[in-house]
């Protein structure tokens, strides 16, 4: 009865059914190998991990793993693999110097582990854990900045799981086991195709060339195929897919009504099978957000934060979650709050995150929402706050905090003294919340949030960056000052779908960035990004000019944020290839089917064309010269063709220095307007 029970978990329940009725149930575990009874084991573990009893599930990976008296290999290797995936996540949301290195260790060890199993029948298993470890130590590699060996395991894991895509079109096991391993495989190919397909045009070319695959469309058909078969890796597969379906995507602006609503169905379905696992309450939050339904991301998110009760560190990342979505809506007090619990938590996890950057996200609200005396002391704070320099969040927050403590000094200088000797109550407000306010509006374009704003927001967020722009002469605002100010309202323009306006700000913005101090900076290069987004949204799309504002992004991408600035401009720059690959089929398409007449006439072409080519061989061979009027028609056509690269090349270089010249009268009518509109 006790065995009948776990088999029910693990088979589906028509083979069980079927198999009560021809009265085999009594033979199974004769049939069965001893060993393939284990997967109830990790099917238990990997429930406690997506029902948030982390710790619980990590001791209990641990005893199965360490088992000597357990045989087989693959499966203990596999606990370890499980052990390491919990890790992994609190490595990924945290990017912790130690969380990574905790994770590595655990994954390294899962990996020498499946390298010594030596039987047959657990050499397949074996195999894809292998290939599951190689490809997770990877991207944790990554974020360690170990770039040669990221790139040898990433080599290894794709044989590995190329090698046991072979082996199970002949493993003769039982199919349950091969079904495991199967619904495994799907996962890790699919995975691995997803994520090598987001990388710039130039390294998927590479990847190609060395064999690996790259295929989105496949990379998602298979992530589906593992989730819907309901094994052991199919709760991975469906936090995998559910990523790609509600962050990744609308972070490259691929985000399609479909993929919301197939988001919808999944997240329904996987929190029925673990209620309230908190890794698919923050995709879920991430959801609602991309959504713009902020107060339900947020009640989500605090719903996370509640289920955390083992595991505090990541209840504050839940947290932070909150902390977004009150931003999001212009809630300042909600936003501090929810950034210094974080920041005062004290919990290890959090303290190896960013808490530079939680001390001066809290001190934008705390002066955006009115309290001036604490938002100044946290900036103050920030430079203490900050631990790890090697993060670009870190780096960030103090340079920013930084600077608005010298606008602030610089200020107060300026401002009226009063008989006391102290600055008056009035002495800087305005200029200093004018800079603050912009510095708040940056963290959400540099984010690319300013999508995520809800209407309303929106609206808000034009009305008082309008009051400010409108004492922008009395203020003295700077270029770099005036730049964003034109990159924000381009933004607002473009998501209110005036896409004429959000160009004309846009190239403002260019013109203003140009002439600040920080040319060579993200700044110039997130203009240039957005206005390259802005073509290519146009209709039809112009993908010259896309293309040549992607390019020069990149050249001037540096800063802080430059890697998170390079991804995105790497998405772009495959996004408009893609984009204009199928225009171009589109193109075609539509050429090839004309009217019969239009076929006929072309038919008549080109047999007149024939006859005339037939003419001139005639006369070739007739007057003895053909071979070397052959020869020297070929090489002029050559010399022709080169001449007309060299011109066209010409002709492009002289289009985008026209380019420039329409920005540049483009700009001065935009400043004419906007001055005349100010006095």
């Amino acid at each position: 009865a006790k065995f009948e029970a776990w088999l029910g978990f693990l088979l589906n329940p028509v083979t069980i059914e079927s198999m009560r009725s021809s009265g085999e149930v009594a033979n199974v575990k004769k049939k069965l190998p001893e060993w393939e009874g284990q997967y109830e084991a990790l099917y238990r573990g990997l429930h406690m991990v997506f029902t948030n009893k982390f710790e619980k599930a990590e001791d209990y990976f641990a005893e199965f793993a360490h088992d000597e008296k357990n045989p087989v290999l693959s499966v203990r290797a596999c606990h370890l693999l499980l052990n390491g995936f919990v890790k992994f996540f609190r490595a990924l949301s945290t990017w912790g110097k130690q969380a990574i290195d905790q994770a590595l260790n655990m994954i390294w060890e899962a990996e020498a582990l499946a390298a010594s199993a030596t039987e047959q029948s657990d050499l397949l298993g074996a195999k894809l854990v292998r290939a599951h470890a190689s490809f997770q130590g990877a991207f944790l590699q990554i974020l360690q900045k170990r770039f040669v060996k990221a790139a040898y395991n990433i080599r290894c894991s794709w044989k590995y799981f190329q090698s046991a895509m072979e082996d199970l079109e002949s493993f003769e096991g039982p199919k349950e086991i091969k079904a495991e391993h199967s619904a495994s495989a799907k996962l890790g190919v699919g995975a691995f195709n997803l994520i090598l397909s987001l990388m710039p045009p130039l390294v998927i070319t590479v990847t190609n060339m060395l064999g690996f695959s790259t295929d989105r469309q496949l990379g998602l058909r298979l992530l589906r195929e593992a989730y819907a078969e309901n094994r052991l890796m199919s709760p991975i597969a469906g936090q995998v897919l559910l990523t790609y379906l509600t962050t990744i995507s609308s972070t490259l602006a691929e985000q399609t009504e479909e993929y919301r609503k197939e988001a919808d169905i999944v997240l329904d379905d996987i929190l029925k099978r673990h209620k309230n696992g908190v890794f698919i309450l923050w995709t879920k939050t991430a959801h609602l957000r991309s959504c713009r339904r902020h107060t339900e991301a947020i009640k989500c998110a605090k719903l996370a934060e509640s289920v955390c009760k083992d595991a505090p560190g990541l209840a504050m990342m839940s947290v932070w979650q909150s902390a977004w979505c009150s931003m999001l809506i212009l809630d300042w007090d909600q936003c501090k709050q929810c950034f210094l619990r974080i920041l005062n938590s004290n919990h290890k996890m959090t303290q190896d995150g960013v808490p530079g950057f939680y001390c001066y996200a809290a001190s934008l609200a705390a002066i955006n929402g009115g309290d001036q005396k604490e938002g100044e002391e946290l900036l103050h704070r920030v430079g203490k706050a900050c631990k790890n320099f090697d993060l670009p969040h870190e780096q960030y927050s103090k340079k920013k905090a930084e600077k608005l403590l010298e606008f602030l000094a610089s200020a107060r200088g300026k401002g009226k003294r009063s008989p006391s000797g102290s600055s008056s109550a009035k002495a800087y407000p305005d200029a200093f919340m004018s800079e603050v306010y912009l510095q708040n509006m940056q963290l959400i374009v540099e984010w690319n949030f300013v999508k995520y704003l809800p209407d309303d927001t929106r609206a808000r967020v034009r009305k008082e960056v309008g009051v400010w722009y409108s004492r922008r002469v009395e203020f003295r605002w700077t270029h770099e000052q005036m730049a964003w100010y034109h990159l924000l309202m381009s933004h607002l323009a473009f998501y209110d779908g005036d896409k004429s306006k959000a160009l004309d700000l846009g190239l403002a913005a260019i013109g203003h960035a140009k002439k600040a101090k920080t040319r060579a900076s993200t700044l110039t290069a997130q203009c240039y990004f957005f206005v390259s987004i802005v073509y290519l949204d146009q209709s039809p799309p112009d993908f010259d000019r896309a293309a040549r504002k992607c390019k020069r992004a990149r050249e001037k991408c540096s800063g802080d944020l430059a890697k998170r600035m390079s991804f995105l401009l790497h998405a772009l720059s495959s996004r408009i290839t893609r984009l204009r690959k199928e225009h171009e089929q589109q193109a075609r398409a539509s050429k090839n089917t004309k009217t019969g007449e239009g076929v006929e006439d072309n038919k008549e072409q080109r047999l007149d064309k024939q006859e005339k080519t037939d003419d001139t061989q005639a006369k070739g061979e007739g007057g003895g010269g053909g071979l070397l009027s052959g020869t020297l028609g070929y090489v002029g056509g050559a010399m022709g063709s080169a001449m007309n690269w060299g011109w066209d090349a010409m002709a492009a270089a002289k289009e985008e220095e026209s380019d420039d010249a329409v920005e540049e009268d483009r700009l001065e009518k935009v400043h004419a307007i906007n001055d005349e509109k100010s006095s």
